[in-house]
């Protein structure tokens, strides 16, 4: 399987724990998910350009999107450097 649909299969992985892990701290939960801020860290990245006073649905956007790039971004660069370190 080539790297980019590897990562493309494992950014979707985690555009999804994004949104469980959005959708239990936006809930009423009383206690916040332990690694939360590790889970959503490219999310969080793309937001903190963007005003608090931006509507919910552009940000929930920009969440999902960053979430993807940042995941994809990661996941591409370490099967690059694990295939370079292999092949030595």
């Amino acid at each position: 399987m080539s790297d980019f649909k590897y990562s493309f299969l494992w950014a979707l992985s985690g555009v999804v724990l994004g949104i469980i892990a959005f959708g239990y701290n936006y809930t009423l939960v009383p206690a916040s998910l332990p690694g939360y801020e590790l889970l959503t860290a490219p999310a969080r990245f793309t937001l903190s350009f963007f005003s608090e006073e931006t509507a919910f649905w552009p940000k929930m956007t920009l969440f999902l999107v960053g979430q993807y790039i940042g995941y994809f971004l990661v996941i591409v660069v370490f099967r690059k450097l694990l295939s370079l370190f292999k092949n030595k």
